[in-house]
């Protein structure tokens, strides 16, 4: 178990599978190198967190792409692959951050560039995906804005 400091939440314990290494950082985070994936129950609802191991105050929340974008196909090059020590897409964990307003019917997620996790090695990275229609900006709400919501 380690003992994560977080801004949120406090003092949490975590299981050591629950860390990742990100040898390159997130984009924008480049020295942040370590994160806790981990969930928090609120209302009969599992809700997912990335948190820097080292930055209590940089936590994102995290939702699995297929949940809000069902037809979600990622698209990785074969170099991608092997530097997330896998063969295909499928030994992979995809997550898209998630940008909240104050009005959370304006969520946004961030499709084009997931955080891709191999639960086997702990080793993560944020790629840039080659579906050329994936937005940084997926509005998964089209019903509730008024809009159509394409990837």
């Amino acid at each position: 178990m380690a003992t994560l400091k977080t801004r949120d939440f406090g003092s949490i314990e975590l299981p050591i599978e629950a860390i990742y290494q990100f040898p390159q950082g997130l984009y924008g985070f480049d020295s942040e190198k370590e994160f806790a994936l981990f969930t928090r129950l609120v209302d009969d609802v599992n809700f997912l967190y990335l948190q820097s191991t080292n930055e209590p105050s940089l936590c994102f929340f995290v939702v699995e792409p297929w949940d809000l974008f069902p037809s979600f196909e990622p698209e990785l090059s074969s170099e991608e692959l092997k530097d997330l020590d896998v063969e295909s897409v499928e030994e992979l964990i995809f997550l898209s951050i998630a940008a909240i307003p104050s009005n959370v019917k304006d969520m946004t997620l961030n499709i084009k560039s997931p955080i891709v996790l191999n639960p086997v090695s702990q080793k993560g990275m944020q790629l840039i995906l080659h579906n050329v229609d994936y937005k940084v900006r997926f509005q998964p709400f089209p019903s509730i804005i008024g809009g159509e919501s394409q990837c």
